[in-house]
């Protein structure tokens, strides 16, 4: 019978990785929600064009706020599974 043995070192450096994933994420989608809003007046008013202008901007800010929270909300549920993956290894070996 063979048996497999798991390098915890590596995982607790994958799991040190996931964590400043994470930190990227949550300052993304931080910086989609807060800093790239676009004033109302700062492109102009009173045509059509400008009305449309700001519509899709607020779509594409609203979009990126999605995306940037939906894949931080990956890597959190991916790290906790992969913590607990390996606090049962650690806990099999002893």
């Amino acid at each position: 019978m063979q048996r497999y043995q798991v390098d915890l070192d590596e995982m607790d450096l994958a799991l040190r990785q996931l964590y400043g994933v994470i930190r990227r994420l949550e300052a993304a989608e931080s910086k989609a929600r807060y800093e790239t809003g676009l004033a109302r007046e700062s492109i102009g008013a009173g045509f059509d064009e400008a009305y449309e202008f700001y519509a899709e901007q607020a779509s594409v800010k609203t979009y990126m706020e999605d995306v940037a929270a939906q894949l931080c909300a990956f890597a959190e549920e991916f790290t906790d599974k992969m913590k607990w993956t390996r606090d049962a290894y650690e806990e099999a070996e002893y």
